[in-house]
């Protein structure tokens, strides 16, 4: 069961207490986000009489507020996804989107779509780079990709009202900007610094050129940052998610709008 709730907090508990007795299986998904309440659970559970057959799973994000004595008393399994923007965009079409969602008029919402996805690569590839290409790390998440998404979808439908297509320029470009720079990311930062970062990706990425045909996905003037990847010049679902598996394996800080010396600048700093 998803944690984050108190009705959820009551049935977790229940269930502990009867696979307990039972010696069957509890999984409590998402425990990061309730890091005060894993204190009590932690404490529950010590008093039980347990059966031998018991085990409680627990799926987390990395969190610093999840009790430590929690971690030391667990088997800790970690898995961190494949770095690299084609990897991220690779997620996002996999769990993110759909071709029963981008496909759905007007026919923009694809290439809108696959302009979030790429954005939301960007700024989780930068973390790698960190102090360069963020000053510091942050809590970047799915979350934020969704909500971006939804955002873009309740405008288009709501824009859009069935229509096969909409005039670009009629998108609100200005408000998808200031949502992702004032509140969905830029609620995250607290370095002006890393503020203005985010604020040019934004303002690169959430504009009517990007409709343009060839509208670059990163600008380099640095011999070896690789071909210049465009904005792919399809419209459904299955062929951005094609144009992405095509992409190759290995990546230029280029296409983060890094400089190509980055990891030595890194090992430097």
């Amino acid at each position: 069961m998803a944690i984050g709730s108190p009705e959820a907090f009551e049935e977790a508990e229940s269930a502990i207490k009867l696979a307990a007795r039972s010696g069957s299986w509890v999984l409590l998904k998402n425990v990061h986000l309730a890091p005060a309440w894993l204190v009590e659970l932690e404490k529950m559970v010590y008093k039980l009489q347990l059966h031998n057959n018991f085990r409680l799973f627990l799926t987390m994000e990395m969190n610093p507020k999840v009790p430590s004595t929690l971690i030391r008393s667990a088997r800790v399994l970690m898995f961190e996804p494949p770095a690299g923007i084609k990897a991220a965009m690779l997620r996002s079409y996999t769990h993110a989107l759909s071709k029963e969602r981008s496909d759905q008029r007007p026919v923009q919402r694809a290439k809108l779509h696959f302009i979030a996805a790429w954005f939301n690569g960007v700024v989780q590839e930068r973390l790698r780079y960190t102090p360069i290409g963020w000053s510091k790390t942050y809590e970047f998440n799915q979350s934020d990709q969704k909500c971006l998404l939804f955002c873009i979808d309740e405008w288009l439908d709501s824009m859009g009202q069935g229509r096969e297509a909409i005039d670009p320029d009629k998108i609100p470009w200005d408000a998808l900007r200031a949502l992702a720079s004032q509140s969905i990311f830029g609620g995250k930062i607290d370095n002006e610094f890393d503020l203005k970062i985010l604020q040019s990706l934004v303002d690169y990425f959430f504009r009517k050129e990007t409709f343009n045909v060839d509208y670059p996905l990163f600008n380099s003037v640095e011999d070896g940052a690789g071909e210049q990847l465009v904005i792919p010049d399809v419209k459904s679902y299955q062929d951005f998610f094609a144009w992405v598996k095509a992409l190759p394996s290995t990546e230029s800080p280029a296409w983060s709008g890094l400089p190509l010396n980055v990891e030595t600048l890194n090992r430097i700093k």
